[in-house]
């Protein structure tokens, strides 16, 4: 919910709902994109979970230089919804 008074400082639109990890940067570092044309804006650490978890994903520059191929060469070592307890699968619909 936007303007929440437990949350002062709102997430950047990348970060998943149980990921309960904050934002590293500019929230709009980069803007990710689905192989459907979805987008988000991006802090570099959620934006590096979000492209590690999606299929064919894209990344766009957006406020810090670099962000896009750093995000780029740390989602190939990141684990896809690394947000999770790995002992159990996401849902079909996450993916």
């Amino acid at each position: 919910m936007s303007g929440s008074t437990t949350d002062p400082q709102p997430r950047c639109e990348a970060a998943h709902l149980d990921d309960e990890s904050p934002c590293e940067g500019p929230r709009d570092a980069v803007t990710v994109l689905d192989r459907h044309g979805n987008t988000a804006k991006a802090c570099v650490h959620h934006g590096t979970r979000l492209y590690a978890s999606l299929i064919n994903p894209r990344v766009h520059p957006g406020s810090v230089p670099g962000a896009a191929l750093q995000i780029y060469y740390h989602a190939q070592t990141t684990s896809p919804f690394a947000w999770l307890d790995h002992h159990q699968l996401p849902a079909e619909d996450e993916s």
